[in-house]
């Protein structure tokens, strides 16, 4: 009987998904015209994005979010954001904080109907996967929206964990905040892989979702770092913070 109960639960939520998104983004889109040529970095249009995507939490009676240090995220700085990625959830999660920055998503999600269309309005970081010179035109579009002032939304772990446990970090988003020497803000989210797992479209009970900003790292604390050790500096704070979360369940 339970199992009924969620997967009927878990359908009337996900059309609850479709509808929001069908009457939503007409509304962003129309917000964006009325403000991208005088808003240059179109912080108005991401909030708006933002209120799309946790609305979906806020009407979901099994999930309860709490959001801890969100003034840690100072609007007025710019950052390479880094958190681990646990679910599709973390997206809603992380929009909650209703912050300015710009997402980096793979190639593939800017093809799908109306999250695709808000991430190319919103100038998310388009990620090629696969392609020879990913690299090369990832690091073009962080290079400049970081000169705009923008602050840049990573999951460093580059995929969804499938346990729950910390993955290792790539490359790319370290060498770019070397390089333009940025400051780091790492962030860590619990509870969104229990919510919805990798796979899987089914509701799992009530579930605590947390997200905690942590202190930010300035570049003058790390410049002298190899990469490696930068790598594993920020790994082990985003760990370490992980656990203490937990243990507070």
């Amino acid at each position: 009987m339970k199992s009924i109960f969620l997967k009927t639960a878990s359908l009337l939520l996900w059309i609850w998904f479709l509808i929001t998104s069908i009457i939503i983004t007409p509304i962003f889109i129309i917000i964006w015209l009325l403000t991208f040529w005088w808003d240059k970095n179109l912080r108005i249009s991401h909030l708006s994005a933002c209120f799309w995507a946790a609305q979906n939490i806020w009407i979901n009676p099994f999930w309860s979010l709490k959001i801890i240090d969100r003034h840690k995220f100072n609007t007025r700085a710019t950052y390479m954001v880094m958190t681990n990625h646990q679910s599709a959830l973390d997206i809603f999660v992380i929009d909650s904080l209703f912050k300015h920055f710009k997402w980096v998503s793979k190639s593939e999600n800017f093809k799908i109907p109306f999250l695709g269309w808000i991430l190319t309005f919103d100038r998310a970081i388009k990620v090629f996967r696969g392609d020879s010179e990913a690299f090369g035109k990832f690091r073009v579009q962080v290079v400049r929206s970081l000169k705009q002032k923008n602050s840049i939304m990573v999951f460093p772990e580059g995929t969804r964990s499938k346990t729950g446990k910390l993955g290792r970090f790539m490359d790319g988003a370290f060498i770019l905040a070397m390089e333009t020497k940025t400051d780091i803000l790492p962030m860590v989210i619990d509870g969104t892989g229990k919510a919805i797992p990798k796979k899987g479209w089914s509701l799992k009970g009530k579930q605590k979702l947390k997200l905690k900003v942590l202190d930010p790292l300035p570049y003058e604390e790390w410049k002298d770092k190899s990469l490696h050790e930068l790598k594993l500096y920020v790994r082990n704070i985003i760990s370490d913070e992980l656990t203490k979360l937990r243990s507070h369940d």
